[in-house]
């Protein structure tokens, strides 16, 4: 056999070895130390093997970041209303601060 075609053939099976990792890596995997570790050390197994290019090959969970509501519920926007209309009514704020406050309030 030549030279060239054992250099091709031993990166041929360092590729197809370390395919699992390889494909964890690309994905941005995780989980993508553990999968390396199990294919270098349980990957001359066939089923170690099998079972890291499946966990590389698996659906990632990405977090949907949630975000605040911009717009208020209406239940809520009236419920502050009524309670500034009780702060106006006990005197807390005056009959300025109460129309600022409320044209804030229903975005006009």
């Amino acid at each position: 056999m030549s030279d060239f075609l054992a250099f091709l053939m031993a990166v041929t099976a360092f590729i197809l070895y370390f395919a699992p990792t390889f494909v964890a890596a690309k994905r941005k995997h995780p989980n993508g130390t553990p999968i390396a570790l199990l294919n270098i050390f349980l990957g001359w197994t066939f089923v170690g093997w099998l079972v890291a290019l499946i966990w590389s090959a698996s659906a990632i969970k990405t977090e949907v970041p949630t975000h605040p509501a911009t717009e208020s519920k209406p239940s809520n926007r009236y419920g502050e209303l009524e309670r500034l209309a009780a702060l106006k009514e006990k005197g807390h704020i005056s009959e300025a601060e109460f129309n600022r406050e409320k044209s804030k309030l229903l975005g006009s």
